[in-house]
């Protein structure tokens, strides 16, 4: 019994994303208390495994992603990394980003690297983990077809006897089941982390100031210089010279992949500029915010919004070398014409070097 899986990863991502039926995954009764399964600890020991891994192989891994893949495994790692940043996380959110985590590391590795999982024989052990209760309710919930669910419970089974007893196997059924297996413990890996993500809150909301806040969480890194940022990006983090007549207030690192470099204007104007190799968020730091204006700037597309007094110039700008790193430029007091010559420089300084030696 196969199933076209491409096709039906993309149906139920939709449906997840856009109606939410992770809820099913962690249902229960308002009278019930909650148990927790996993610490605080726990899950920023998790954390920093995964993005520490991320930090080696990340970008070998998610070049071999498309951007349904790519938006699964930024997703987790954003929301769960708020909840490790709020210091007032409930246990189910603790719970929620673990299981995310958790889950996104075994998508990333079946989708970016199958081959490794069938060479390693861990493949049929995920199964055994992954193809549970919860994955069938999942399923039921997005309107799978009963038979391919009951279909996905034998092969959980086979997988079990797999994983037991594998000497009951001939070598041309393990071969057989292989490929069935894998798309089926795949697919469970990425419906349960983007249900547990779905489940998580937006950063926005954790660490809104007061309500209606335009801002974006800002757990950062204060530095004396911009040494660090450059170590972080791979490239020289542009600052801008003396002729803008600004005063740098502070280097900081957000989030271990967000640089970012404030300086203050005179009559109160304020620039902030950002750069991050992570190409698949808005670091902009600002929502709400209305379209302006595109603008191209060397080849670099921009996109200029507006939100009250500020202005905000984002994009993707590739290096000589042709890296790309998401970039932003917030301003705030500042004329027009002061905001676009900052953004002309800052563009045009980061296409024009290379990633450091």
């Amino acid at each position: 019994m196969k199933r076209q899986k491409t096709i039906l990863m993309n149906l139920l991502l939709v449906f997840v994303l856009c109606f939410g039926f992770c809820h099913a995954v962690s249902a229960q009764s308002d009278a019930e208390p909650y148990i927790a399964v996993h610490s605080a600890e726990e899950l920023s020991e998790l954390f920093t495994k995964v993005k520490s891994y991320l930090d080696e192989n990340g970008e070998r891994l998610l070049q071999s992603l498309d951007d349904t893949q790519s938006r699964v495994v930024t997703q987790a790692l954003i929301r769960s990394w708020a909840v490790v940043q709020y210091e007032d996380a409930t246990p189910q959110q603790i719970d929620d980003a673990w299981d995310a985590l958790y889950n996104m590391s075994l998508f990333l590795g079946l989708a970016a690297d199958p081959q490794e999982s069938f060479s390693s024989g861990l493949l049929f052990e995920y199964a055994v983990q992954l193809l549970d209760q919860e994955y069938y309710d999942l399923l039921a919930a997005s309107g799978e077809d009963p038979e391919n669910i009951e279909y996905a419970e034998y092969l959980r089974g086979v997988a079990e006897g797999l994983v037991e007893t594998p000497e009951e196997f001939t070598a041309d059924e393990v071969q057989d089941y292989l490929f069935e297996i894998y798309q089926e413990t795949y697919l469970a890996a990425g419906l349960k982390a983007i249900a547990h993500t779905e489940a998580l809150p937006q950063p926005e909301d954790l660490f809104a100031e007061e309500p209606g806040t335009a801002m974006r969480p800002n757990p950062a890194v204060k530095y004396d210089s911009a040494e660090p940022l450059n170590r972080m990006l791979g490239i020289v983090m542009p600052e801008l010279p003396a002729d803008f007549d600004a005063k740098t207030g502070y280097y900081s690192i957000l989030a271990d992949v967000v640089a970012e470099i404030e300086y203050d204007f005179p009559d109160d104007g304020r620039l902030v500029l950002r750069l991050s190799p992570e190409t698949e968020a808005d670091i902009s730091g600002v929502y709400g915010a209305e379209f302006f204006k595109d603008w191209e700037i060397a080849g670099t597309m921009v996109e200029v919004d507006k939100y009250q007094a500020m202005l905000i110039a984002k994009g993707i700008v590739n290096t000589a070398d042709e890296k790309p790193y998401s970039f932003a430029v917030d301003a705030e007091g500042l004329t027009e014409e002061q905001f676009n010559k900052a953004v002309v420089y800052f563009v045009e300084n980061c296409r024009n070097q290379k990633a450091l030696k």
